[in-house]
């Protein structure tokens, strides 16, 4: 269940964190493996199912500010309380809530935007009930690379985009790509000069779903995160006109996320820990009704060593991702630490795998079965090492945060 209010959450944050674990059990829970087990991965997408239902409540819309008609919920402690409950619904189904997060990240950073854009989509976004966004930036020969970012011209984006006048002519293929087909707007990082990389030849358009020359290619079929629906995106002289552009032409790949807020990958990090909840307490109920050699197995001692290992390391996981995202809000006055935020991301992903494999494990042979929630758990927890930059994309940008920190103590000495 959610956890109660205390000293850190508010009597508003307690209302919406039991409005999403109320969401999760009633909307996402009956329907997760259902969809989750289809042979198409384009049936197991979550937004016909669920997406209606997801703005009925509020939570569609939840972070756009209430100027433009949305919940107006900005803190990134709130996000991380309810993508835990959405998480112990369904790992995948928090890309709801990322949506209108990276939306109103992209269109309330004014060096990105005019107050025309901003007005448009967001205002657009809260009234329709199916608009969701698309991230554009991996590729064929490009992912989390893109991350770091490596600026070499051999490196980055290969997707073009040649100014003719008031437009853009953009040519290329992106993958991977989250809500693809289905979202009505696409954030596509392009190479405006291909001399240069991505720090200095890179640009950000905006291309609405029905722009001529924009098509999609094959939904990708991933061993979990099922309900998330990852596609290829085609573009074959896609004609974009300059106004869709956000920022200067060439602003380039750093510049563009430096507008975007810090630690917004903690979201993803307090879905996992919903996720690996959700494994745990499955597997503590089974441990307590199931009988073997003449006890509960709670009682024998390497099944409830697991569990308590279990426990501690959801609690821990959590504790690591409230703290790195208050301070990310200023809740608490802490200190800016730039390692907390991709490390505390880090540490939720592998608990997530812990915590699942043990689930698995206590449940014997029947862990592996597909009538049973289980081995879903593990196959999202896995999947998600690969997902959201990869779990080796997040420790190097903590170990460069480190190489910066020790160089800048050499300096000063």
């Amino acid at each position: 269940m959610p956890i109660p209010a205390d000293q850190f959450l508010t009597e508003e944050q307690v209302a919406i964190q039991q409005l999403a674990h109320e969401f999760a059990e009633k909307e996402i829970r009956p329907v997760a493996m259902k969809l989750d087990h289809m042979p198409d991965p384009q049936d197991s997408f979550y937004m016909p199912h669920l997406g209606k239902q997801f703005h009925e409540v509020g939570l569609h819309a939840m972070s756009i500010p209430e100027e433009f008609g949305g919940g107006g919920i900005d803190d990134l402690f709130t996000h991380c309380l309810v993508a835990e409950e959405l998480g112990w619904g369904d790992r995948a189904v928090v890309g709801l809530l990322l949506s209108s997060n990276k939306i109103t990240r992209y269109m309330m950073a004014r060096e990105l935007t005019t107050p025309e854009q901003c007005r448009k989509w967001l205002t657009a976004y809260a009234k329709d009930p199916e608009f969701l966004i698309a991230q554009c930036m991996t590729e064929d020969e490009a992912g989390s690379e893109n991350l770091l970012p490596y600026n070499g011209t051999d490196g980055g984006f290969r997707t073009t985009a040649v100014r003719e006048g008031d437009y853009y002519i953009v040519n290329g293929r992106k993958r991977f790509i989250s809500n693809a087909g289905f979202a009505k707007l696409y954030f596509m990082y392009v190479r405006t000069d291909k001399t240069k990389g991505i720090n200095e030849g890179s640009t950000l358009l905006m291309i609405p779903i029905d722009t001529p020359g924009l098509s999609f290619g094959r939904v990708h079929d991933k061993m979990g995160y099922r309900l998330n629906l990852n596609r290829e995106i085609i573009m074959e002289n896609c004609k974009v006109p300059v106004a869709n552009r956000l920022g200067p032409e060439n602003y380039g790949i750093s510049k563009i996320n430096s507008h975007l807020r810090a630690g917004d990958g903690l979201i993803n990090a307090a879905a996992m820990i919903g996720l690996a909840r959700a494994a745990y307490e499955t597997a503590l109920e089974y441990a307590e009704t199931r009988k073997q050699s003449g006890k509960k197995l709670i009682g024998h001692q390497a099944i409830g060593l697991k569990l308590v290992e279990m426990y501690s390391e959801i609690n821990a996981a959590r504790a690591y991702v409230w703290q790195a995202a208050r301070m990310i809000d200023n809740r608490d006055k802490m200190p800016v630490d730039l390692k907390m935020p991709g490390s505390a991301s880090m540490f939720a992903h592998e608990m997530s795998c812990h915590v699942t494999r043990d689930a698995m494990e206590i449940f014997g042979g029947s862990g592996v079965m597909r009538e049973l929630p289980i081995e879903m758990y593990l196959r999202n927890a896995y999947n998600m090492l690969h997902s959201d930059g990869g779990i080796i994309m997040k420790k190097l940008k903590v170990m460069r945060q480190l190489n910066l920190e020790a160089d800048a103590d050499i300096n000063l000495d």
